[in-house]
């Protein structure tokens, strides 16, 4: 069974899947991200190039987004580019992919608006379905929403509407079409470039990108927000609920499961290991059997740990959230045991919501597949360096840990005395005081210390007990910040 779990009372906002008691994906949202998935902008044309076909967007960001034409869904096959988009024009995009490294957000013109049975594309022009509904169904459904639709609207069937009434669907499409003539509205009365809609990642987001899916928990540390999502998604009320424990999940504190999801080395219980090395080229995932025991034969033992290997490998890859070229070193077999895993890897991979492809064994025993890049990897958003085999947690990641332990202590305790490097102090003070001190009740005292790498609390407890250890510390520079 899955279970889902959401942390939203801290500035960084995170959810966490569960299958089987594994943790399969790792959302993160910070206040600092530009361009979410699914954002929408009025924005304005910056240049047309027409050697790459590919229009450059503005909008609002310190980098440019990148909008090709086959992502703009009015315009002829054959027509170019800059026949319908001009420099300076208004042209309406939405994020699909975040930026990364030095390049803006890619964008699409051909704007998607999600429901709970379908999606609404208002320039799309097409309707389309989910592999996993079967033909027939599909066909029905298609045939009742042409007669719905104009011409230029277009939708995208999702995996649950097998089992909805019309009158379901047309409520998703009387919502989304309002949305859409809202946003469209407020647009005029918008200069360029404008944010005009984004969904929140954590929860909303997550959410509806599994709401299909058979749920036995979903919990929440935040009252407001778990109400919120009981109106949202009432056929998934009945399996909500608030955490006791707002920063423990699943036995684990919260700062644990990202920061373990880190480590390059995976030490499984059945004594197989992995070795997952990212670098800004590719992902290369070893396989090690040494610890493994088994009383089969040696081939059928290598094909067991493969096997099993796959699962794991899939497991780091959600969520690590690894994307671009992926290889993974399996145990040497014979090729219809390499076929076998490689049928066995595309099986697995249907569950991955982001789009994959698995090209097969090289001649040197190599697995080579790709996966789609849409955001930040978990070691690019957390630590300072893309590509270390042992990634360093940035300032950033360091804050919003201290912000969560904060809070946690907020019920508890009077007041706090923190030791802490000076570069981490700055960044509380300019991105999470203002959230601190309308959550805290507590005082929190700091020093700071440039032989930290990050923090550490010396004392917690009553207000007399930090004034005390101020006037037995009177060389210590000790501020009062909350």
């Amino acid at each position: 069974m899955k279970k889902l779990h959401f942390c939203t009372n801290s500035s960084e906002k995170i959810g966490l899947l569960f299958e089987s008691k594994r943790c399969m994906d790792i959302f993160v949202d910070r206040p600092t991200a530009d361009a979410r998935i699914g954002a929408i902008y009025k924005g304005k044309v910056r240049n047309v190039d027409e050697t790459i076909e590919a229009a450059f967007i503005d909008i609002g960001l310190d980098k440019v987004g990148f909008l090709p034409k086959n992502e703009v869904p009015f315009i002829n096959k054959d027509a170019k580019l800059a026949s319908y988009l001009t420099d300076g024009a208004t042209v309406f995009v939405q994020v699909i992919k975040e930026p990364y490294q030095d390049k803006g957000p890619r964008l699409t013109a051909n704007i998607t608006i999600p429901g709970e049975h379908l999606i609404y594309l208002p320039n799309g022009g097409y309707i389309a379905t989910s592999k996993k509904i079967p033909e027939n169904v599909a066909r029905e459904w298609k045939t009742f929403l042409a007669e719905k639709l104009a011409s230029d609207e277009g939708a995208i069937l999702r995996t649950g509407i097998t089992d909805s009434s019309q009158e379901e669907i047309i409520k998703d499409l009387t919502e989304a079409r309002n949305l859409w003539q809202q946003l469209k509205s407020s647009a005029n009365e918008q200069k360029r470039p404008h944010l005009l809609f984004s969904s929140p990642l954590i929860p909303d987001q997550m959410l509806n990108q599994y709401q299909k899916e058979s749920f036995q928990d979903i919990t929440f540390d935040n009252r407001s927000v778990l109400e919120r999502m009981k109106k949202k998604y009432p056929h998934l009320a009945n399996v909500m609920r608030q955490r006791k424990d707002a920063n423990v999940i699943a036995g684990k504190n919260i700062n644990n499961w990202l920061t373990d999801s880190l480590h390059p080395v995976v030490r499984k219980e059945d004594g197989i290991m992995l070795t997952v090395e990212q670098t800004e080229a590719l992902t290369v995932i070893d396989i090690d059997s040494s610890k493994f025991t088994s009383r089969q034969n040696k081939q059928h033992t290598v094909f067991q740990i493969n096997q099993r290997a796959v699962q794991y490998c899939i497991e780091e890859i959600r969520k690590r959230n690894i994307s671009g070229i992926i290889v993974i070193d399996f145990l040497k077999m014979p090729k219809k045991d390499e076929v076998t895993i490689v049928d066995y890897m595309k099986k697995m991979l249907r569950e991955d919501p982001v789009r994959t492809e698995v090209f097969g064994f090289t001649k040197l025993g190599l697995l080579e597949m790709t996966r789609k890049r849409e955001k930040a990897t978990l070691q690019q958003l957390l630590t300072d360096r893309a590509a270390n085999i042992q990634p360093v947690l940035s300032m950033e990641t360091l804050g919003y840990q201290l912000e969560r332990e904060l809070i946690s202590w907020n019920s508890n305790t009077e007041a706090l005395l923190l030791a802490i490097h000076p570069d981490l102090l700055s960044f509380i003070k300019a991105e999470l005081i203002v959230h601190l001190k309308s959550y805290l009740y507590n005082e929190v005292y700091v020093y700071t210390d440039k032989s930290m790498t990050s923090y550490d609390i010396i004392r917690s407890g009553s207000k007399q007990l930090i004034d005390e250890y101020i006037q037995d510390n009177q060389g210590i520079v000790i501020d009062k910040i909350l």
